[in-house]
């Protein structure tokens, strides 16, 4: 059995909230269904206010939190939403989705679904750049290491805000041994390792191209010119599985190339 107990597991700090992938919000009814979003997957739900308005996010000023006015057009993750009864209003909660750590640590925000998610206060959009927030590991899948972790290789992600996050092989030791970690919500992140602006992203198939202004050891960039790197990052749209302990922890995973070398973005679940 691995060393990672259960408790172990619900203790880890992962570097974003997860967002279980196929979650869905409790459905609309056809009542309100004129006047309000609905959202189906919260692991991919984003908006944009189509008016300056607060949100129920908070930033720090000093050693309080202040209401965030939210500009028109800001882009927001959708992390959950209610509707008490047909006839009652569907309110949502937000985050600023995976943005960058040093912004990030300067947020909170309301849990309970507190804002009227009308279709006149917010437009859902779906991002350019899907692969946005999600954990990229070097390697081709999920080892287990002598001390029973399985969050034993780097990785990177791509904020929302435009910046290159990575964790070295020690971080994700440290911050996700469990190797629970495959997708942001912005609520909560670990420090990086190091940090680059990305400056261009393009979107072509199933291939996303990053380009970003400074190296990064662990990150397979290829240089383009001074302050200019380059990523390809190619889904290949395979997946792969294997089991650890006897059954016991099951590895599941989607298989990318970055500049031609192995990663790959998934989660370990306990079967015990």
């Amino acid at each position: 059995m691995s060393k990672l107990t259960r408790k172990g597991l619900a203790g880890v700090l992962v570097l974003g909230a997860l967002a279980v992938v196929g979650m869905t919000a409790p459905a609309t009814s056809a009542q309100a269904s004129s006047k309000y979003l609905s959202i189906n997957n919260y692991s991919n739900a984003y908006v944009r206010t189509k008016r300056t308005m607060y949100v129920g996010i908070y930033q720090k000023h000093g050693n309080t939190y202040r209401p965030l006015l939210k500009k028109k057009g800001s882009l927001l993750k959708v992390t959950d939403t209610e509707q008490k009864t047909s006839k009652s209003p569907v309110l949502a909660s937000f985050t600023s989705g995976a943005v960058h750590y040093s912004r990030l640590t300067q947020l909170k925000f309301t849990d309970t679904p507190s804002i009227p998610l009308t279709k006149a206060n917010f437009t859902q959009v779906t991002l350019k750049a899907p692969i946005r927030g999600t954990i990229l590991r070097a390697g081709s899948g999920f080892k287990q290491d002598k001390a029973g972790n399985f969050g034993n290789s780097s990785a990177f992600y791509l904020t929302l805000d435009n910046y290159l996050q990575y964790y070295s092989k020690a971080a994700m030791i440290k911050n996700d041994p469990a190797g629970t970690m495959f997708v942001t919500n912005g609520r909560t992140a670990a420090k990086p390792s190091a940090t680059a602006k990305m400056t261009k992203t393009t979107v072509k198939g199933n291939t996303t191209t990053v380009q970003y202004s400074s190296p990064i050891k662990g990150v397979p960039g290829k240089k383009l010119s001074a302050h200019n790197y380059q990523l390809k990052i190619k889904n290949l749209k395979t997946s792969g599985d294997n089991y650890f302990d006897d059954n016991s922890w099951h590895g599941h995973w989607d298989n990318y190339t970055i500049n031609n070398k192995p990663f790959f973005s998934g989660m370990i679940y306990d079967f015990d």
